[in-house]
C-alpha cells in the first residue's frame, strides 16, 4: 500500500534532479549574449520550480484521496459491527413512580 507513492516520489525526485541538470549555468558578464543566458537560466529555473509545485500539489492531493479512502474504509467498518442491544431486565414492565 506505501509502495506505490514511495515509488511515484522517488521518480518524480529523479525528474526533478534531470531538470536541475538541464538548466545552464549563470554567465558572468553584461554583453548582451550572456544577459539572454541567463535570461535562459532564470526561465529554466522557473518551469523547474513550477513543475516542482506541481508536484507537490499532485502529492497533497494524493494524500487527500488516500485520507478519504482511509476515512470510507473506516465508515464502513464502524457501520459492519454488531448493534449492541442492552439487555431486558424488566422486560415490558412499567413502572409508576408516585
Amino acid at each position: 500500500m506505501f509502495k506505490l507513492p514511495f515509488l511515484v516520489l522517488v521518480s518524480l525526485a529523479g525528474l526533478s534532479t534531470v531538470a536541475s541538470a538541464a538548466c545552464p549555468t549563470s554567465v558572468p558578464g553584461d554583453t548582451a549574449e550572456a544577459i539572454r543566458a541567463n535570461a535562459e537560466r532564470v526561465q529554466c529555473l522557473q518551469q523547474e520550480v513550477e513543475q516542482d509545485s506541481r508536484r507537490r500539489q499532485y502529492e497533497l492531493e494524493l494524500r487527500a484521496n488516500r485520507d478519504a479512502i482511509n476515512n470510507l474504509q473506516l465508515q464502513r467498518r464502524f457501520d459492519n459491527l454488531p448493534r449492541y442491544e442492552p439487555p431486558q431486565v424488566f422486560g415490558q414492565q412499567h413502572f409508576v413512580f408516585r
